[in-house]
C-alpha cells in the first residue's frame, strides 16, 4: 500500500521578527495545518526540527504544541507525528514528555544518543495496522556526537573525524530501521531519513535569518556521506528546496518568513507519496503556505520611502515594514525620527530601518546600520572582539574561539528547567 507524509520544518514557535510577537501567525499556521491534513489523510507528519525558536520557549508556545498535537490525535488526522529536535530546541525539554506523547502516535527524539540507535527508529503503520514506512529519525547532531577531541589534531583531522563521525551515525540509523522493518514487517519499507542541518549544495535565503554554515560547530556537510533512502526529510535553512536538483532531498522551509529577506518568498510544506515498490525514490508535491502577515521591504530615498508608506497608509495594508535607504545624502537621523507620525493611526508598522546607502560602507557603518547585536551569533561577536583587542596573541586567536563553542554548546544542552 502506498504510504503518504507530509513534511514540514522550523516553525520557531514563540519567535519575534525583531520586537513583533508572532503568535497569531503561528497559532493560523497550525489551523491551516490541520486543515490540510484533513484534506490530504497523510500517514505521518514529519517535523524537521527547530520546533521552537529559543531553547527556553514560553508557556504559550509550548501550549500551542501540545495543543496540536492533542487536535491531530483527538481528530485522527494521521497515524503517526514524527518530531526531531534542531539546533534552536532544547533537547531535554523536546525528550521530557517523550513517553506520553508516544501515546498518542507522536513520536520526539530531541536529542542523539550514539549508544541507543533504537531511539532513532520509527515505523509508520498502514491503515492496516502493518509497519508499511521505516523512518530514521535522525536529529541535529552536535560536534560531540560525532568525536572526541585529541591532542594535536588539525583543523584537517577534525573535519575528516567530523565526517566519518557524521556518516556512520547515519548509517547505523538507517541500517537499525531496515533491520526492524524486516522483524516487524518481514520484507523491505521505504526509509526516510530526517536531518537538521546545512548540506554542501544548499541554497541559503539570507545572512539576517540564517546564518547556517556558522550555526553549531559542524559547518557543511557532503550529501554524499547520507546513506541510500527514499526521501531525506531536511530542516535547518528556511528557502524551501531540493538539494542539487534532487526532488527526494529537500528542505521543507520555515512556513513563515524568518527575516525581512524572505519577504515574499513562497513557503510550502511538501507532500511526500511511496509508491508501490519500496526501492523507488518517493514523489514530492508542494502545498503552498498562506500569508498570515504581510512583510515589506520599502527601499529608496527617503522622499520615495515616504511616498510608499503614504500609499500603504492610504490603502489600509496591514503590513510590517523594514525600511532600507539605499539612496540619497545626509544626515539619516531627522528621516528616522519622521517614520512614527508617517504610519501613525495605521496598520502599516515600521519594524526596522536601515542605512544602504553606499557611502554607508565603512566598518563603522556597518556595524551601526546594517547589521544589529541581535543578529550576530555570540560566535561571531566574540571574534570581532578577538580581532579588535592588541593583546590577545595569535595563538589564543586560534583555541579560544573553540573554548567558547564547547561553553555554548553545553549551555545549549543544559536543561533550562534546572534550579
Amino acid at each position: 500500500m502506498a504510504m503518504k507524509i507530509i513534511h514540514t520544518a522550523d516553525w520557531h514557535l514563540g519567535g519575534r521578527l525583531h520586537d513583533q510577537e508572532r503568535y497569531a501567525e503561528h497559532e493560523a499556521f497550525a489551523g491551516w495545518l490541520k486543515d490540510l491534513l484533513g484534506r490530504e489523510t497523510p500517514d505521518a507528519l514529519v517535523i524537521a526540527g527547530d520546533l521552537f525558536d529559543t531553547c527556553a520557549p514560553s508557556n504559550r508556545a509550548q501550549a500551542d504544541y501540545f495543543s496540536l498535537l492533542a487536535a491531530i490525535y483527538k481528530e485522527s488526522l494521521c497515524r503517526a507525528v514524527v518530531v526531531i529536535g534542531g539546533n534552536h530546541d532544547s533537547p531535554s525539554l523536546l525528550d521530557a514528555p517523550a513517553r506520553a506523547l508516544a501515546q498518542l502516535n507522536c513520536w520526539v527524539v530531541g536529542e542523539a544518543d550514539p549508544a541507543d540507535p533504537e531511539r532513532e527508529v520509527v515505523l509508520v503503520p498502514d491503515a492496516s495496522g502493518q509497519p508499511a514506512l521505516a523512518i530514521a529519525a535522525v536529529p541535529y547532531l552536535r560536534e560531540g556526537d560525532l568525536r572526541r577531541d585529541e591532542a594535536g589534531e588539525t583543523d584537517t583531522d577534525r573535519t575528516a573525524k567530523l565526517h566519518e563521525g557524521f556518516r556512520l551515525h547515519y548509517q547505523v540509523a538507517a541500517q537499525r530501521a531496515r533491520q526492524k522493518a524486516h522483524e516487524l514487517a518481514g520484507r523491505e519499507l521505504p526509509l526516510l531519513l530526517t536531518g537538521h542541518l546545512y548540506l554542501t549544495g544548499a541554497t541559503l535565503s539570507d545572512a539576517i535569518s540564517e546564518r547556517a554554515q556558522r550555526i553549531g560547530n559542524l559547518g557543511e556537510m557532503p550529501m554524499a556521506l547520507l546513506p541510500e533512502a527514499q526521501y531525506v526529510a531536511l530542516g535547518h535553512l528556511h528557502t524551501p528546496h531540493a538539494v542539487g536538483g534532487i526532488p527526494y532531498c529537500r528542505y521543507a522551509g520555515s512556513p513563515l518568513p524568518m527575516s525581512f529577506g524572505e519577504a515574499g518568498q513562497t513557503k510550502s510544506v511538501a507532500v511526500v507519496e511511496f509508491g508501490p515498490r519500496p526501492s523507488e525514490p518517493a514523489a514530492v508535491r508542494l502545498e503552498p503556505v498562506p500569508v498570515f502577515q504581510h512583510l515589506e521591504q520599502v527601499r529608496g530615498s527617503p522622499a520615495d520611502i515616504a511616498v510608499r508608506l503614504r500609499q500603504l497608509v492610504a490603502a489600509r495594508a496591514n503590513v510590517w515594514v523594514e525600511v532600507q535607504v539605499t539612496a540619497g545624502d545626509g544626515d539619516l537621523g531627522p528621516f528616522w525620527n519622521s517614520l512614527p507620525a508617517l504610519v501613525e493611526n495605521s496598520e502599516v508598522r515600521v519594524l526596522a530601518h536601515q542605512n544602504c546607502r553606499p557611502q554607508a560602507s565603512s566598518a563603522a557603518a556597518r556595524a551601526t546600520d546594517e547589521v544589529g547585536l541581535e543578529q550576530l551569533t555570540p560566535q561571531e561577536v566574540f571574534r570581532l572582539r578577538l580581532t579588535d583587542d592588541p593583546s590577545v596573541s595569535d595563538a589564543e586567536r586560534q583555541w579560544l574561539p573553540a573554548l567558547l563553542d564547547q561553553i555554548l554548546k553545553d549551555v545549549q544542552e543544559a536543561d533550562p528547567r534546572r534550579e
